[in-house]
């Protein structure tokens, strides 16, 4: 789902759901279970959407600190 979103660049509910209860998750609000069941999104699919933003993040963290070497 998190490379649909960056994809299409739109925010559909469901989208707009995942990611409010990824960032729910994060900061402490909810755990997996309690964050699924509030946003009314399959737990599977909130775990996907964290690991594939963090993949994210991670690729381009590592091509900002190349560029700024160079």
């Amino acid at each position: 789902m998190f490379k649909e979103y960056m994809m299409s660049g739109t925010m559909n509910p469901e989208v707009q759901a995942v990611f409010k209860a990824a960032a729910d998750i994060s900061n402490g609000v909810f755990s997996l279970q309690e964050a699924a069941k509030f946003y009314k999104v399959p737990s599977p699919i909130i775990v996907q959407f964290i690991a594939e933003s963090s993949e994210y993040d991670m690729v381009f963290s590592k091509v900002g600190d190349y560029d700024s070497n160079n």
